[in-house]
């Protein structure tokens, strides 16, 4: 099969494209770096350099192939404080759609998330469903598979400073955890290793790696089934406090806790690290749903077969690049 897919050389992406290589597919990856060239054609991919945002890049790239795989490009929350998030999702979207009918193609896989079936009252996440609408309205004999990956595995890499000791934990709410969970002592010693978030402890929470949804893509890219449908995807579950013992272990760090903070020092933080007070707002209102289960309700309902990647085979990968 001639495959396109987007994501550059991402942590999706990369083993993607390899595997589809590997089985004998022709593939080709859409990326907005030149630099990227050289590593994509080492994969033995073909490489298309330009950017999703440009319908009438997309439209030559898809041209000729038989499925694609579309995922947004990551935004930046964090550095852009007048990003219009929802306004770039759309747009993209609809350059998406408008390219899979010009060039004819009649398998399309999007990523999406865990949530996407709800306008409203997911925060950041919201942009998925904006996507997933958009693709629904494209022609019945389109097959599409909506990717819902759950909580991702290489999300906690975000803790890496606050495990260590950095970032909001220098502050104030960092030193209060400090002294009710380890004391003056611990405090004095500057003790590191604990993460704090509006939701965590005891939390239980769907956890996916990178790896296990590339597979399932790939899977799709190739079935020969013509349907609409959304697919789940999850490698394994486990309380927050589980997953911070497994990471703290792996680290050295035994000792590892994950507490709860309130949604207002979680908002206080966001905004702290560079957020504008909207996009801080919309990133507590997300945790807030992992918090109270919210969020899960689709999957819970349609729950797939565990992929093979556990928690302890990711706190390797951490542990390396902590």
């Amino acid at each position: 099969m001639k495959i396109v897919l987007t994501g550059s050389l991402g942590h999706i992406s990369k083993p993607l494209a390899s595997q589809l290589v590997k089985e004998g597919h022709i593939v080709t990856v859409i990326s907005s770096s030149e630099e990227r060239k050289k590593e994509i054609a080492k994969l033995g991919a073909e490489p298309a350099i330009g950017k999703v945002e440009d319908r009438d890049f997309l439209i030559k790239v898809f041209e000729n192939q038989d499925a694609a795989y579309c995922m947004l490009p990551p935004f930046d929350f964090f550095g852009d404080k007048n990003l219009d998030y929802k306004k770039e999702a759309l747009n993209i979207a609809s350059n998406y759609a408008f390219a899979i009918q010009k060039s004819g193609i009649k398998k399309v896989v999007h990523l999406s998330s865990v949530g996407a079936e709800k306008s409203a009252g997911t925060g950041l996440l919201v942009f998925h469903n904006i996507v997933e609408s958009v693709l629904r309205n494209l022609p019945d004999d389109i097959s599409i598979t909506h990717i819902r990956p759950v909580s991702f595995y290489y999300n906690l890499y975000a803790f890496s400073d606050m495990i260590k000791g950095n970032g909001f934990l220098k502050g104030f709410i960092g030193k209060l955890f400090y002294l009710r969970h380890y004391g003056i002592k611990g405090l004095l010693k500057g003790y590191s290793g604990i993460i704090l978030s509006n939701y965590g402890a005891k939390d239980k929470i769907a956890w996916v790696s990178t790896i296990d949804i590339a597979q399932t893509i790939s899977e799709e890219l190739i079935s020969k089934d013509q349907e609409r449908k959304v697919r789940y995807v999850t490698s394994e579950e486990l309380t927050c406090q589980e997953v911070a013992s497994i990471i703290g272990n792996r680290i050295g760090k035994p000792y590892l806790k994950w507490v709860l903070i309130s949604n207002k020092q979680m908002t206080s933080a966001i905004e702290q690290i560079g957020a504008s007070k909207e996009i801080a707002k919309e990133l507590t209102e997300m945790n807030i749903t992992i918090h109270n289960g919210s969020l899960f309700e689709h999957y819970n309902k349609n729950k797939p077969k565990l992929g093979e990647i556990k928690m302890t085979d990711f706190a390797k990968e951490f542990a390396l690049n902590f």
